[in-house]
């Protein structure tokens, strides 16, 4: 009883049956109990999640209806708020709606937050191996973090000040600056210290920054390689061979705006040479976006009108950022 764990999840549209297999998942591995946001999804959907609480019990499935999509800030603002309340329950372990758990996914977790120290100013991170950051975590060694100065990890200064820093490691693990929703487990007696997730972000980073004030309040967050989620929908920035997502017309234009917006929330909050982080701004938009996308788009007939669309894009989200 005193190591149990709740399970914070957002759905939204018509992803119930994905849903399904992650809480299927989660309460095999020893879940006690989970909170759902359903963030405004349609009737169809909220008839699936009535069935999904008749199967698990109203004690285990705890259901939060939103009104509206509120996106993933609203969304685990309000999961992370119901959690909080739930006193019987140490831990939360948040979980994207598509990603499944392994069998011993949760019991690994338990275990090494054991063996290190079993002290509640550690978080834990499951691994999630669809996600670039803890492959080169686990590859490189480096520490997976919001740094200083740079743009979306781009820093000139990695030029002179010897590189990126190195993670630390313990009991297998290594330790993360930040951390994404998708397999977050941590002490519910942090949401008596830290706030909750930043409504305003309403998409993207708004998990760095709840996250963030973790390690800024003293504790630490580790990634566990052996903690291992399988993710069932793939992410849309999944195709960056073919060309980056900011520019590929495919991809939504809030995802867009949100994605750079935010991203220039959270680091102009923490940018310690405002030159250098405008710097970083400008080489990253042409080292990585421009340059190596130019010709793929000018190449397709009638691309041009589609690319200007998406600079004129760019070029408010960082207005927006920087506003």
């Amino acid at each position: 009883m005193q190591d149990q764990t709740c399970v914070v999840t957002v759905t939204y549209g018509e992803r119930t049956h994905l849903l399904a297999e992650v809480l299927r998942a989660a309460f095999r591995c020893g879940a006690a109990c989970a909170v759902v946001v359903d963030n405004g999804t349609p009737g169809p959907a909220q008839e699936a999640l009535a069935k999904l609480r008749e199967e698990f019990g109203a004690d285990a499935l705890h259901i939060v209806r939103l009104a509206q999509n509120e996106g993933s800030a609203g969304g685990f603002h309000a999961g992370l708020a119901h959690a909080a309340g739930l006193c019987d329950m140490r831990f939360i372990w948040v979980l994207d709606d598509d990603n499944v758990p392994e069998t011993d996914a949760l019991p690994v977790l338990l275990d090494r937050w054991k063996r290190l120290g079993a002290d509640e100013s550690n978080a834990m991170m499951s691994f999630r191996v669809d996600k670039r950051q803890y492959r080169k975590v686990l590859d490189r060694k480096t520490l997976h973090w919001v740094e200083p100065g740079a743009f979306f990890d781009f820093n000139l200064a990695h030029l002179w000040n010897g590189g990126k820093r190195k993670a630390t490691t313990r009991e297998d693990c290594f330790e993360l600056g930040v951390a994404a929703y998708g397999g977050f487990w941590f002490a519910r007696s942090w949401l008596d210290r830290i706030t909750l997730p930043p409504r305003h972000y309403h998409l993207y980073f708004d998990d760095y920054a709840f996250s963030q004030q973790i390690p800024a309040a003293g504790g630490h967050i580790w990634l566990c390689p052996d903690s291992r989620l399988r993710d069932i929908d793939e992410s849309w920035r999944a195709n960056r061979k073919a060309i980056h997502p900011w520019l590929d017309p495919k991809t939504e234009e809030r995802r867009v705006f949100c994605t750079i917006r935010n991203r220039l929330w959270l680091e102009r909050s923490l940018a310690t040479s405002p030159f250098l982080h405008r710097l970083n701004m400008a080489l990253y938009l042409l080292v990585k976006v421009i340059a190596p996308n130019l010709g793929t788009m000018l190449a397709r007939p009638g691309s041009a009108p589609a690319f200007l669309r998406r600079v004129r894009l760019i070029r408010r989200a960082f207005h927006a950022g920087l506003a």
